[in-house]
This record gives C-alpha cells, structure tokens and sequence, in this order.
C-alpha cells in the first residue's frame, strides 16, 4: 500500500488507513450497538498514527522526552510516542481550523467512551463522525498524496431507517449523551 516511503512511515501509515477502515466498518455492521463508541476509538488510533506517519516523514520523532531532554521516555521497556492531543497541537501548530477543532471534539469523547456504552449518541453525532473521516482523507492526500486516499476503497452504507416512534425511543438520551451533545454543539 504506502511503497517506496521509509519503514517508520509505511508501518505508522499503513496502521493509519487501516485503523480508519476498519472504524467504517465497525460503523457500519447492522448488528452493532457500539457504533460510534468503536468508531470514535478506532479513527483515534488513525488519526494518531497518521500524525506519527507525517512526522516521521519530516524527520520529527514524535516521542516524549525526559525532563533532561536527552532521552526519550519509555513506558514498559517502550519509547513513548506523541498521543493524538499532542500530536494535533504539533501538527497545527496554534492554528484555529476546522479540521483540528473535529479532531479535539473526539479526544474527550473518546475518553469517556472507554468507560461508558452511551448508544443513543449515534443519531446525534452522525455528522462530526463523518467529517472525522472525511477531513482525516482530505490530510492523507495532502501528505501522501490521492493514492493513499480511502475514498475509492469506501461506499455508501445501506441503512433502514425505523419507524419515527422506535428512532425517538432509541436515542432517548440518559443525562451523559446529552451532556456529550451539548459539548459537541458548543464546538462547532
């Protein structure tokens, strides 16, 4: 898939558009009820290795240092890597775009998701998820070029839609989605 880049950068990018597949696909399986929750989880993961991907490729080693700033931290014997909040205020570097600002919504969201099963949130938050992939093909191409892109790799889903009664009693919201509604609304 990512030929004649570096190892560092094809392992981190190939990691990248597959971790971002396979959240479409977890999207989009009938039978799953933690649809946005492992969608969330999964283009977190893409997101963050595709910064990794980029900054390898400029020759940045995305890895936190020691307070001496002559070694790399390590974590269970490994060289802690950026995680996506640093990375996106590397990459962006205090610019106040779109893209970042889809990116950050995730990052809390995420956080709870880990501890949380919130269902009701898919309805309401269907939108940003799509511009969550669509933003992370957009900085593919602008990196790696449209080779790389998932768009041609990716169509639409077909979806029944239920009655209106069963879709207002299946996002009928508990306190915690409305609260993550609320946030998400303030973002944009």
């Amino acid at each position: 898939m990512s030929r004649g880049l570096p190892l560092n950068v094809k392992l981190c990018l190939d990691k990248a558009l597959d971790s971002a597949l396979l959240s479409v696909e977890t999207y989009n399986k009938p039978a799953v009820k933690f649809k946005s929750g492992g969608y969330i989880v999964l283009m977190c993961i893409a997101w963050t290795s595709l910064f990794h991907a980029i900054f390898f490729k400029r020759g940045i080693k995305p890895f936190y240092r020691e307070k001496n700033k002559v070694r790399f931290k390590r974590v269970d014997g490994e060289i802690q890597f950026w995680e996506l909040a640093t990375c996106v205020k590397e990459y962006f570097k205090g610019e106040d775009c779109a893209i970042r600002k889809n990116i950050e919504l995730f990052i809390p969201l995420r956080n709870k998701l880990e501890h949380k099963f919130l269902p009701e949130l898919d309805a309401n938050i269907f939108a940003e998820c799509q511009a969550l992939l669509l933003n992370f093909d957009k900085i593919v191409e602008k990196e790696f070029g449209e080779d790389y892109c998932l768009r041609e790799s990716l169509s639409f889903a077909l979806q029944l839609f239920p009655s209106s009664r069963t879709l207002a009693m299946g996002i009928k919201m508990s306190k915690d989605a409305q609260k993550i509604i609320l946030l998400s609304d303030k973002t944009f």
